[in-house]
């Protein structure tokens, strides 16, 4: 596991992650995913719990381009267990329809 950092600090380290991706496996590519994990958490609005309450407004703003290559390098981290169908690969019926 690696050691928080504050939000800005992720974000930075992020940053210079994208522009020299670190090795699969390595201690560098955990940190790179748990940074960005941070940063995307951190850019995140949450809802008011009460209508009253003010606005919130996230702890990290991004802009929507910044959001859109953090988002799509988390998408290529994460794990898919559909392995090269990343859209699944549809009903599994486990037997053979065409002969019926």
């Amino acid at each position: 596991m690696t050691d928080r950092v504050d939000n800005d600090t992720a974000l930075e380290e992020v940053m210079e992650f994208l522009a020299d991706p670190p090795a699969p496996g390595t201690p560098e590519d955990a940190r790179f995913g748990a940074r960005l994990r941070q940063v995307l958490a951190a850019s995140i609005i949450d809802d008011p719990v009460d209508e009253d309450d003010p606005v919130p407004k996230p702890e990290l703003a991004l802009d929507d381009d910044l959001r859109r290559k953090l988002e799509a390098a988390a998408g290529r981290r994460s794990s898919n267990p559909f392995g090269e169908h990343p859209e699944g690969i549809g009903p599994t019926l486990g037997m053979d329809l065409s002969k019926s």
